[in-house]
């Protein structure tokens, strides 16, 4: 446009010249000054529309150059099929891999939350340190202290999760939900799709049941009926009257569950006055939204003030623990975006080494076309002109390229949404928008405006004379773009290598997790969920219950034994509480995992009996309490003691240690064991639905029995969580491994991409020193010296990219701490592998033309242009 904009502004000097001149002959031929002056505007105006029509054409014209730029580049790539398909291919690659990860960056990090302003919508948690927990639940009591004393809030609500045993018109079913009160709905501004949310009215003890469906739920359950208001169902026993349809993708954050729940009851008629009021139990999730023009940390500094309060006036539940304010997108995203981040600089460390590659690719065509493009210079081509073709050219690649990696990256949607754990509205359906359209164009465009001008690199070197008087067709200095060409071969190792150090490092950790040994028994172990029947009412019906469903489920052929327990081990990592030893301070309390065990549990486990007894039919309703402990617990609380006989305060009670167990790893594989009890099951004061059943044969074999078994004893007990030991550590493992995969992958691709570019750039100046090794041969030079001098050639480059990637490696690396296990970032076995599997492909990637080289007959060879 540089070129039309000083046209432009010499055209205007010239009429206003014109106007002047004109003006001046008119006055000689004895006009007034006013009337000559009048006659020039006339004839100026005359030679304005000229100029419009000059400009119009001139608009024309610069668009008609695009386009025939544009042909002419289509012409170019559709007569070179092979160099256009392996670059678009590269480019595809490049530009597929980074619109994945941001598709998912978009979705978790940038699409706003599907409620209105949701920049406003915060949780207010409680900090509670000696629990470990950063975001703690709140306590009853608390949040309504908060509720009536914050003032940057326009409102404030308060959720739990729950789980409904929905009875009546076939089999039970257990559905996730939760409870919230009706101040909720107007935190995230939710309207219904049909019927009403909850009104303070049903907010409250003792008020009529009413529920809230999802939209998932009614289109599942009811058929999308528009009549569902008012209809009853049964939950947990009790019957409901459906008041509303909650919009899809609109349901309420969840404290702890992993996946969004469809049924939601109010909060405060689960309770009574006195649970209201408790300061004790922490099970709350606040949610608020901000009054405008208050920042987080204004109200940050209001809730702390308000949080203090509590912890004076009630020190006995509120001394230790803290207040804060965190975005409510944060709940949903502060685990995934350390592996987002790694694996969008990965994919950006892969777009790099394919534009490397294609670079290289651009720099031999172009001075392959050294003659045509001395032609068009010589006849008069500037480098704006020859930019605009080799724009066009390069846009048209980067297009191609763009457009096959949206392809590539839709076409990764369902595997990638597990990389975000934890579950957010809309998440798991990630769909094309502008925000992806948008990156992906914008990462071709720019990619294509870079490629533009590396072909001028060589360009500019050109000389006319020698250029056309030589019958080859190459550039005539080549010496600058080659040294170009071999730093980008360096960089391309260089990347190539610190990418497949983080693949080695997490495929390390992958491998070591899944060795661990948990401390229990996890092959032929059968697990499910029962949840208890409201008809359970006391510790002598669910003792009696228990015993029940063992003796059915032992008598089924293929089956060892079976146990109850609360949680599965791994499956499950909450249940904690704060037990000590007897003469302690209530300070040394450590906080253990909370276990029941009834009788059998461990033997079908398989859980160690260190010392002392295991839990018995007769640890039931009316006998004293019992407890075992862990070998970690037992060395926290007796350290160089036997425990056995010794005692542990538990609540109010004193409960004497009949038996010290095995360690196992109860909260994940990567987590080591913590200190643990056991209570027995039959002693709990509820039911452990936790089923574990130890099989001879396939335990996927007898789940159906094991089923029927359950329900012949009653049949409105739903069974959810069906699943062998294994599905459940590799369900553990599954987010590791979805990570994994993916580094590893693009780890591996940024090596085939490096050892094609590698490949091509050496196949290039084979190609280019052909003449040289024939007359090197003719003068007595050894096959095995072309293939030395070829190979050495690739492999000084090899070594100068190691070096760089080793050092980029180390300071890179650490930033991978948080995901490995067992593996130190600078483990030298993965540096060692990793570098001489780089190594041994790129003297492959050099042999292959060396080889060729090496066969190249002398006389072909000196003839040879």
């Amino acid at each position: 446009m540089f070129w039309r904009k000083r046209k432009q502004s010499d055209f205007a000097a010239e009429i206003e010249a014109h106007l002047e001149l004109e003006t001046e002959q008119l006055k000689e031929q004895g006009l007034s000054d006013e009337e000559a002056r009048g006659a020039a505007r006339r004839a100026f105006g005359n030679v304005t529309r000229a100029q419009e029509r000059f400009y119009e054409s001139a608009r024309w014209l610069w668009w008609d150059h695009t386009v025939q730029d544009l042909r002419y580049g289509l012409r170019m790539l559709r007569k070179n099929p092979g160099f256009t398909a392996i670059t678009v291919l590269t480019l595809a690659l490049g530009i597929g891999a980074n619109t994945a990860i941001f598709s998912v960056i978009n979705a978790a990090l940038l699409k706003p939350l599907p409620y209105p302003h949701p920049e406003r919508l915060v949780l207010v948690w409680e900090s509670a340190p000696f629990f470990g927990l950063h975001d703690s639940p709140v306590a009853p009591a608390n949040y309504r202290d908060w509720k009536a004393r914050s003032h940057s809030f326009e409102e404030m609500g308060a959720l739990d999760d729950n789980s409904y045993s929905l009875t009546g018109g076939g089999a039970p079913e257990l559905i996730e939900g939760g409870l919230a009160t009706a101040s909720v709905w107007r935190v995230l501004r939710t309207h219904p799709t049909l019927g009403r949310v909850f009104g303070d009215e049903d907010d409250r003890p003792g008020a009529a049941k009413v529920a809230l469906i999802s939209d998932g739920f009614w289109r599942r359950r009811f058929a999308s009926d528009p009549n569902i208001l008012g209809r009853t169902i049964t939950l947990n026993n009790e019957k409901h009257t459906i008041i509303g349809v909650l919009p899809a993708d609109a349901e309420p954050p969840a404290v702890y569950r992993g996946r969004l729940g469809e049924i939601w009851t109010p909060l405060g008629s689960a309770y009574t006055t006195e649970g209201l009021a408790s300061r004790g139990q922490h099970m709350w999730m606040v949610v608020a939204r901000l009054r405008p023009g208050v920042t987080l940390a204004q109200a940050n500094a209001e809730m702390q003030a308000i949080g203090a309060n509590p912890a004076r006036e009630y020190p006995e539940w509120n001394e230790e623990v803290g207040t804060f304010v965190a975005p409510l997108r944060e709940h949903f995203v502060s685990s995934s975006r350390p592996v987002l981040l790694i694996l969008l600089a990965t994919v950006v460390f892969v777009l790099l080494i394919a534009c490397s590659n294609v670079a290289n690719f651009l720099l031999c065509r172009t001075a392959n076309r050294g003659k045509e493009i001395a032609v068009r210079a010589a006849l008069g081509a500037g480098p704006r002109q020859l930019i605009r073709q080799f724009f066009g050219e390069s846009l048209l690649l980067c297009l191609g390229g763009g457009a096959a990696g949206l392809f590539l990256a839709t076409t990764t949607f369902g595997f990638l949404a597990h990389l975000v754990s934890g579950q957010m509205p809309g998440l798991k359906a990630l769909a094309i928008d502008w925000r992806m359209l948008a990156f992906t164009l914008a990462v071709a465009v720019a990619t294509a405006i870079v490629f533009s001008l590396v072909p001028l690199l060589q360009v500019r070197r050109i000389d006319l004379n020698h250029s056309l008087k030589e019958s080859s067709r190459t550039l005539a200095a080549p010496s600058g773009p080659r040294r170009l060409q071999e730093g980008l071969i360096c960089a391309e190792v260089a990347l190539a290598f610190m990418l497949l150090i983080g693949g080695g490092l997490l495929i390390r950790t992958f491998a070591r997790l899944r060795r661990v040994d948990i401390g229990c028994r996890t092959q032929n172990i059968l697990t499910m969920q029962i949840h208890p029947p409201a008809a359970l009412r006391n510790q002598p019906q669910i003792a009696s219950y228990q015993r029940e469903v063992l003796r059915r489920v032992n008598s089924i052929p293929g089956v060892d034994s079976a146990g109850f327990t609360n949680h599965i081990p791994v499956a499950f990592k909450g249940d904690m509480s704060d037990i000590t030893a007897e003469g302690r301070s209530d300070k040394e309390s450590p906080m253990c995992n909370y276990r029941m065990a009834g009788p059998g549990y461990l033997r079908t486990m398989g859980i160690p009996l260190r010392r002392g007894r295991d839990i018995q039919e007769t640890d039931s309703a009316g006998a004293p309490f019992v407890v075992l402990v862990n070998e970690t617990l037992a060395r926290m609380l007796w350290p160089g003691q036997d425990p056995i006989g010794r005692r542990v305060v538990f609540g109010k009670d004193l409960v004497p240690v009949v038996g010290v167990v095995g360690d196992v790893h109860q909260s994940g594989l990567d987590v080591p064991p913590q200190p643990e009890f056991y209570l027995s099951a039959l002693q709990a004061g509820r039911l452990a639905g936790a089923l574990a059943i130890h099989t001879k044969v396939d335990p996927a074999s007898v789940a159906g029995a094991v089923r029927q078994a359950i329900w012949s004893v009653n049949p409105d007990a739903p069974i959810t969580d069906v699943a062998t030991m294994e599905e459940i550590l590799d369900q553990e493992v599954f987010q590791r491994r979805v990570q994994t995969t993916l580094l590893g992958f693009f780890a591996a691709l940024a090596l085939v991409l490096s050892a094609v570019g590698t490949y091509g750039v050496i196949a290039y100046w084979v190609a280019q020193r052909t003449h040289e090794i024939g007359l090197r041969m003719a003068l007595g030079a050894e096959r095995m010296d072309v293939l030395r001098l070829v190979v050495v050639q690739g492999f000084k480059l090899t070594l100068i990219g190691v070096a760089i990637g080793v050092t980029g490696a180390f300071g890179l690396t650490r930033f991978l701490t948080s995901l490995l296990y067992s593996v130190k970032p600078s483990d030298p076995l993965t540096f060692t592998a990793v570098s001489l599997l780089l190594t041994a492909v790129a003297l492959l990637a050099s042999y292959i033309p060396a080889r060729r080289a090496a066969k190249v007959e002398p006389m072909v060879a000196l003839r040879y242009e």
